[in-house]
This record gives C-alpha cells, sequence and structure tokens, in this order.
C-alpha cells in the first residue's frame, strides 16, 4: 500500500486535520496551546517543513504545512536533524530519513512529541490523538491560499478555537511557529496573484506588508467560496485548479478499490477550483 504522499504526489502541501481522542478538549488550557505551538516549531524546524497556517482547537489542531519528499542521505546530516528534536534515541538512519520524508513520518513525530509535552505536564499519560488524522492535498499555490482563507477567516473564528495563525503573519522568528510567506504576489491596481498563476515579474509583499496582503487575499474570498474550500478540505483527497489534478486524478486512478471512483467536483469560486472525491 503505498504512502499517502506517494499516491498523492507533488507539490506535497495539504491541508492537515488532527484530532483528539474522543474529541476529548486536550487544548482547553491556554497554556497547552502554547506548548502545542513550541512543539510544532521544534518540528517545523528539524523536518525543514513550512507551516502556512494552523489552528489549535479545543480537541485538535489544523495546519496547512508543507513537507520535503526528499533530503540528504548521509548519516550525520540525518542524525543531526534527529538531535534537534531532542530524543533521547537515535534510530537507524534508514528509519530517520523515512521519518523526515513522508507527511506520515511529520504527523507520527508531530503528534508524539505534542503527547509527550502536555502530559508531561499534568503527569498523566495515555492515547491522546485519534487513531487517523485527515489530510487534502494543495495541489497549487491557489487551492493553498484558499486554505489558509478558511482557516483564518471562518475555523480560527469559531468558539472552540483556543490559538491561530490569524494576524500573525509577519512576525519572522518571533512567532512559534515561524510561519512561511504564503505563495502570493502583489501586482498594478492592488491585485494579488497565487505565485505559480501570476505574470511575470511580480514581486512578494515586503515583510511589512505581508499581514496586509494576507488580510486582503483571505477577505476577497467570498464566505460562500470559503465554506466550498472547507467542505473539500475536511472530505475530499485534493484541492486545485483542474489542470493541478489531472495527474492527482491519474495516480490515485491506477490504485486498487475505491481509488477508481474518485472525481473531480467543480467549487463554482472565482479561483476556479475543483476538490476530489470519492
Amino acid at each position: 500500500m503505498p504512502l499517502r504522499s506517494e499516491l498523492l504526489g507533488p507539490p506535497h502541501s495539504y491541508y492537515v486535520w488532527a484530532r483528539c481522542a474522543l474529541d476529548h478538549p486536550v487544548f482547553a488550557d491556554l497554556a497547552d496551546a502554547t506548548r502545542c505551538l513550541e512543539v510544532i516549531e521544534r518540528v517545523r524546524s528539524a523536518f525543514d517543513a513550512r507551516v502556512f497556517a494552523y489552528a489549535i482547537a479545543r480537541n485538535g489542531l489544523h495546519l496547512v504545512v508543507h513537507h520535503h519528499p526528499g533530503v540528504p542521505l548521509e548519516e550525520p546530516w540525518l542524525r543531526q536533524r534527529w538531535a534537534m528534536l531532542g530524543s533521547l534515541r537515535t534510530p537507524p538512519p534508514q528509519r530517520i530519513a523515512a521519518r523526515l520524508t513522508s507527511l506520515s513520518g511529520l504527523m507520527q513525530t508531530l503528534q508524539q512529541r505534542i503527547s509527550r509535552a502536555v502530559n508531561g505536564a499534568h503527569g498523566r499519560s495515555g492515547a491522546m490523538w485519534a487513531a487517523r488524522y485527515r489530510a487534502c492535498l494543495l495541489a497549487d499555490d491557489a487551492a493553498l491560499l484558499a486554505a489558509m482563507a478558511w482557516l483564518e477567516e471562518d475555523v480560527a473564528l469559531h468558539d472552540d478555537i483556543v490559538a491561530s495563525s490569524r494576524g500573525r503573519h509577519g512576525q519572522g522568528a518571533t512567532s512559534d511557529p515561524h510561519l512561511a510567506p504564503p505563495p502570493l504576489r502583489v501586482g498594478p491596481g492592488d491585485q494579488w496573484f497565487p505565485t505559480d498563476d501570476g505574470p511575470p515579474g511580480l514581486t512578494p509583499p515586503a515583510d511589512a506588508e505581508l499581514q496586509e496582503w494576507v488580510d486582503r487575499s483571505n477577505r476577497s474570498l467570498p464566505a460562500s467560496a470559503r465554506r466550498a474550500y472547507g467542505e473539500a478540505l475536511r472530505q475530499g483527497w485534493a484541492l486545485g485548479r483542474p489542470e493541478s489534478l489531472i495527474a492527482v486524478l491519474q495516480r490515485i486512478g491506477r490504485g486498487a478499490g475505491r481509488g477508481r471512483s474518485r472525481s473531480l467536483r467543480h467549487l463554482d469560486d472565482d479561483l476556479g477550483l475543483c476538490g476530489v472525491w470519492g
């Protein structure tokens, strides 16, 4: 059975929703949410991953994240990366490489470290997470910006959200976790474009203006479109423009069983995105 990251393929950016076991409100305490954010930054740094947006709910964690499918295989480099996690034991290099190059490895490491930090602070033990997390491939920059908009303009405003990336872009190293600049380019007349779909020669927003442009791109997407994105992210396999999803559908279609029934669904939005359901 191929890993999800192998099946879906590039660009290896995802919306991820990890629920606590039995929807228990593990992060109801702000101090526990802060511990969670500190662990996210430590794991992000060790994996050299990029976090674009996040929201910590009382009963789980939302992330918009990119991981690297390939790393140097030199043993000293792998051991150095693993040491950044503060582990007492070092697995064999092959196992470290497998962890560092897959979404499942990233999430396994992240959930283990969060459990250790939160349970340790309260002197308790036991399973903290549901058996599976939900992941939806963001097949292009427009899909990634759409996921950010839904997460920061809809999810982040729910009463059960304890902490989020909303309003925290452009803070650089002062923010835990460090937020990667979104794939956003600024054009004439205060227009914005996804990086992979904009005219040539456009530049990203300056750091001092980044939050303003993130707000502008988030809020330019109608609430109806954001709801459609949220449904696709929560229930689908992938989100993106039709041309970005062709290879994804081909890879899924070659799989056994239910994979052959998955299909594209147009969302009727300004970005022209589709979801992959099935």
